[in-house]
This record gives structure tokens, sequence and C-alpha cells, in this order.
């Protein structure tokens, strides 16, 4: 099994902004020539590694196909895990600014106020990924981790609000 990360895995260069069909294509080449099918008859350990490899590739193409993924995992390949919870290499914590913001929108939507706040965190959700992949383009793994934050606090909120209109119809 390779210690490349999923850019390297499938030979595509480690940025945010990536051509789709070179990553289809290179994902089909490298999937075909590490199928299990093709190893067997071989011993087991062949066998275990082409069905690690296989599994590998298909995590990365997942991963790397996700545009959302794909920045979150570029901010993971740059020290800032987004799902831990470690002080020093997690996620980072929202300022106190922020979570008053996300208390404001609930009672608004508590007022019903539905649509507007609706169509509010999406486009806030849309600014905060926008300002993540800028800033990964700048290298500012920090600044992209606090957006894409940020960016999956208002998904959040918005998976709330599907699953409440949801329960109400």
């Amino acid at each position: 099994m390779t210690d490349a990360d999923y850019f390297g895995l499938l030979g595509l260069e480690r940025r945010w902004r990536l051509d789709r069909g070179a990553l289809e294509r290179s994902y089909l080449e490298r999937s075909q020539a590490s199928h299990p099918d093709g190893f067997i008859g071989q011993d087991s350990g062949v066998q275990r590694a082409a069905m690690e490899r296989s599994s590998q590739l298909n995590q990365a193409h997942r991963t790397l196909r996700d545009p959302v993924l794909r920045a979150e995992y570029l901010v993971k390949l740059g020290g800032i895990d987004l799902d831990s919870s470690d002080p020093r290499t997690g996620a980072p914590r929202p300022t106190q600014d922020f979570l008053i913001e996300m208390i404001d929108l609930r009672e608004r939507l508590a007022e019903g106020d539905v649509s507007a706040v609706r169509e509010e965190i999406e486009a806030r959700a849309e600014q905060s990924f926008a300002a993540g992949v800028a800033a990964l383009d700048r290298g500012d793994v920090a600044v992209a981790a606090r957006e894409l934050v940020a960016r999956r606090y208002f998904q959040r909120f918005l998976d709330e609000v599907d699953a409440s209109e949801e329960r109400r119809t």
C-alpha cells in the first residue's frame, strides 16, 4: 500500500482546481490495472494488496471528485483535520460573533422567515466555500479551514431546516 496522498495516488497535481476528465481517466486506468479480479490465482498477499489498492483508489476518487470533500482534504493535507477535536490539529472553533449570528438566524427561522433565512444561509455557505477555495489557492490553510468550518455550520443549519420542513408536510 502506498503512502501517497490521493492526488499522488491518481497522478494529479495537489490543488483544488483540477481537470475532471483527467481525474476520471486516471482513476479508470489505475483501477483497471489494480482491480482484484486481475490477481485471481496469485497468492493471498498479492490479492489482499490489490483489494487494498482498489479500495484506496475508490476512496481517492470519491474524495477528489467532490469539490467540498476535495477542499477539506487539502486542508487536512495542510495539517488541519476538520473532523478532529484536537486543539492543535483539529478544526478551528467558530468565533463568538459567528455563533451569535447563528443564534439570530435560528430565531428568525423560528419566527417563520423560512425562505428568506434559507436564501441567506445558502448564500453564506457559498461565500464561505468560495473564500475557503480562494484561501487554498493562496496557500493559507488556516483561513481555508475557518471558512470550511463556517460552511459546515451553514450546511448543518440547512439540513435542519429541510428536516423541519419535511416533518411539517
